[in-house]
């Protein structure tokens, strides 16, 4: 049984960027411990390594961000969404919209030529 405050996380302003930089690594391997039991939790039809692959995606997209305040919001984010993810606070619908340009790369539509030509259909 998971407790709703279990992974709760008082909201707190990191002063520097290599403590901000520490709280980020710490979260990140978080999510890539817990991907197993997100594919459970939401019964997501794909390999983990798939759901780890979008986790550092997820991480790496906002990698340049310079501005510290914005960092530190962006890590608040990232916990709140860990939080939700882990205390089964989303449908698998919610999650399901992190996979939604990956999958519809894979779908075959036979009414896009130039699509299927690209991808060699």
């Amino acid at each position: 049984m998971t407790l709703a405050t279990q992974f709760a996380e008082t909201t707190r302003h990191s002063a520097t960027k290599a403590e901000l930089k520490t709280r980020v690594l710490h979260l990140y391997r978080r999510f890539i411990r817990n991907s197993h039991e997100f594919a459970d939790l939401y019964e997501l039809d794909m390999p983990v390594s798939s759901i780890k692959t979008k986790i550092r995606q997820e991480f790496e997209r906002q990698r340049f961000v310079t501005d510290l305040n914005v960092s530190n919001v962006l890590y608040m984010k990232g916990q709140m969404e860990f939080q939700e993810l882990i205390n089964f606070w989303k449908q698998q619908c919610h999650t399901l919209k992190y996979f939604q340009e990956q999958d519809a790369y894979n779908t075959y539509d036979k009414n896009d030529f130039v699509k299927n030509f690209l991808r060699g259909n």
